[in-house]
């Protein structure tokens, strides 16, 4: 079972690599283009980061549980741009230590 760390690393690199900025990956994920990612489309974008399939629905649960602010079980565009910047700033600060 991949860790979290090696899971937020493969989310980490989708958005930095695939992706010109978070903001485009939030909109290329968002497929009905409400402003949220539902549970669904959580999933699309953990599994586009290569991780399992059948951790996907895990990890987009833990995902929504630990950093949906308002309680509402989707991300809004205000979530996944502080999730996402958070991801960054350790990847860069992971870099710097390497």
């Amino acid at each position: 079972m991949a860790s979290k760390k090696v899971i937020l690393n493969k989310l980490r690199i989708l958005i930095t690599q695939e992706f010109e900025s978070a903001d485009a990956a939030f909109r290329f994920f968002d497929k009905n283009e409400d402003g949220y990612l539902t549970k669904k489309e959580l999933k699309k974008l953990i599994k586009k980061a290569k991780v399992s399939s059948l951790l996907s629905g895990i990890v987009a649960d833990t995902m929504i549980s630990g950093l949906d602010k308002n309680n509402d079980k989707q991300f809004n565009w205000q979530e996944f741009k502080a999730a996402s910047a958070s991801l960054i700033k350790e990847g860069l600060a992971k870099e710097g230590n390497a």
